[in-house]
């Protein structure tokens, strides 16, 4: 896995939402093309968990979320070492939670999961 990914990816991990915002997106501004979708859908989830936790928005955030898991989901079961499936099944969760309850979500933004083993092609 590529450093700047597996940064933004702890930055997430670690609630600091604008800062791996930040870290995808240079990672972005440099990725090959074809993986160019993918990092979109990871930098929405980080501006859309930013919003979220230091705004407090709901409705924006949920449909970032949303949006976002469009982008990801033809990139199941995994994709660059990241769990793309768990992660969007764990973020679904999460956004019909906040939206059910206005914003109070019982529990953490879920993390991002990297797969413990990959295979380059």
């Amino acid at each position: 896995m590529d450093a700047r990914l597996r940064e933004g990816v702890r930055l997430f991990n670690a609630g600091r939402y604008f800062a791996s915002h930040e870290s995808l997106e240079d990672f972005y501004h440099r990725a090959e093309e074809e993986n160019k979708p993918f990092l979109e859908g990871l930098i929405q989830l980080a501006a859309a968990c930013r919003l979220f936790v230091d705004f407090g928005e709901v409705q924006g955030p949920v449909r970032m979320v949303r949006q976002a898991m469009i982008r990801l989901e033809n990139y199941q079961p995994g994709y660059l070492g990241i769990r793309v499936k768990r992660l969007i099944q764990t973020m679904e969760e999460w956004a019909d939670q906040a939206e059910a309850d206005s914003g109070a979500v019982k529990g953490e933004i879920p993390k991002i999961l990297l797969h413990r083993f990959f295979f380059f092609r």
